[in-house]
């Protein structure tokens, strides 16, 4: 389809999967009509092609107010729980609550500092000398699977409402025999939202 301008401007659309793609050619008339002449006069008018691209989405999930900067306390423990490698402490349970989500399923992928021994787990926060070291946390999907830093959690159902609560689990895990050294066990992470 192709739209000729009163200024001499040609718009030619093509569509190609869902996306629209503009080309704009101008025609230099309003340059010649202006009484001002191209500077090869007997070669062709020229041509300026702009490309203009773009992608329509859906708009996502809101995460609930109070499932923003949540903290989950994953208690307090004593050393001789994470004396060898691989040791966890009981899991504590934690939700995300998305509402109004037009997309069918989310997938959710959590990102932090990882771990230096064991990369699948999220480091600790060692901004000063009272922090506990030896030991990271785990982060799980409901059914304890560990969901390694950086990779996908199982998808999560959008009920008919536009709702989802997605379900998780995270504990203490010892990293190395005999090396935990006890202190504040914080840690932060963020999470993405994938959409279907």
């Amino acid at each position: 389809m192709s739209i000729l301008t009163e200024a001499g401007i040609e718009v030619k659309r093509s569509w190609f999967k869902g996306l629209s793609f503009c080309v704009i050619t101008a025609a230099l008339s309003n340059l010649l009509l202006s009484g001002l002449t191209p500077p090869d006069a007997y070669g062709a008018l020229g041509q300026i092609n702009i490309r203009l691209t773009g992608m329509v989405v859906a708009l996502g999930c809101t995460v609930d107010p109070n499932d923003v900067n949540k903290p989950v306390q994953l208690g307090e423990w004593a050393t001789r729980h994470l004396k060898k490698t691989g040791q966890a402490t009981s899991p504590v349970p934690f939700t995300i609550l998305l509402t109004g989500c037009t997309a069918s399923g989310v997938t959710t992928r959590f990102t932090g500092a990882k771990d230096t021994l064991n990369p699948e787990l999220l480091a600790l926060k060692s901004d000063d000398k009272s922090f506990a070291s030896g030991i990271a946390v785990q982060i799980m999907d409901s059914k304890g699977q560990r969901i390694p830093m950086g990779s996908n959690a199982p998808r999560g159902v959008v009920d008919e409402r536009g709702n989802v609560t997605l379900s998780f689990l995270a504990n203490y895990v010892a990293t190395g025999n005999d090396s935990v050294k006890p202190g504040t066990a914080d840690a932060d992470t963020e999470f993405t939202l994938l959409y279907d």
